[in-house]
């Protein structure tokens, strides 16, 4: 059942994403099975119906994958938002000068933030930089990440939402991005603590929706400000 507009509001922009991925998945889930009783009660198909039919493992684990995800990832937004509240400064009733001890605590506290965001990123970088797959692992990974990549291309194109349709380049950069967030640049001369000092970086402008470009380089027009989901 589609999600109406009062429940996405409630869910936020995250999760309703996150939903609408799900609910779209589905529906092509939906639409192969209708297929697979075409074909049990003997009626042809064409050859696009057969390479929908062909991703229905893809699709399938897909769909397991995110119904998974999606209460850790729920508790997970529920606590970074209980954790953005509580740093909000409380309204005083009147204007005071703050005293050390309150300047220590707010010190304490923004260094308390920062230091939980760059161990994420150690984590997600090094976690990158070891994993190493099999080939056949690799592969099905590649085909798996390129099939996504089709469907969310395809599936902006039925939806009724009055907004620009996503292109190949919006996923690029939406790539570029993620590896900047987490990854050591290849064929770098960086050493590792340098390269996650710039990670840390990337993040800190891409969380605080700075309007600098992401790689004056490459992208100079495209800022981190225009890739919020």
């Amino acid at each position: 059942m589609a999600s109406t507009p009062v429940q996405e509001a409630a869910d936020g922009p995250v999760l309703s994403l996150f939903n609408k991925r799900l609910r779209a998945l589905k529906k092509k889930y939906n639409r192969i099975l209708q297929m697979e009783e075409s074909i049990a009660q003997g009626k042809p198909i064409n050859k696009e119906q057969e390479e929908v039919l062909r991703s229905k493992p893809f699709v399938s684990a897909a769909i397991d994958e995110l119904e998974k995800l999606r209460a850790p990832l729920s508790s997970a937004l529920s606590e970074e938002l209980d954790l953005t509240l509580c740093r909000q400064p409380q309204p005083q009733p009147q204007p005071s000068s703050p005293s050390v001890s309150d300047s220590t605590e707010n010190h304490e506290s923004q260094e308390g933030g920062d230091g939980a965001v760059e161990d994420l990123l150690n984590l997600l970088y090094f976690g990158s930089l070891f994993d190493v797959k099999p080939q056949v692992d690799f592969t099905a990974t590649i085909l798996s990440r390129a099939h996504e990549r089709g469907c969310c291309l395809t599936y902006d194109t039925v939806t009724d939402e009055a907004t620009d349709l996503l292109e190949d380049r919006d996923l690029d950069l939406i790539s570029m991005l993620g590896g900047l967030l987490v990854s050591w640049p290849p064929h770098s001369s960086l050493s590792h603590k340098n390269a996650l000092q710039k990670c840390i970086e990337h993040t800190k402008l891409w969380l605080s929706n700075s309007d600098s470009p992401i790689t004056p380089m490459l992208v100079s027009h495209v800022l981190f400000i225009c890739l919020l989901f």
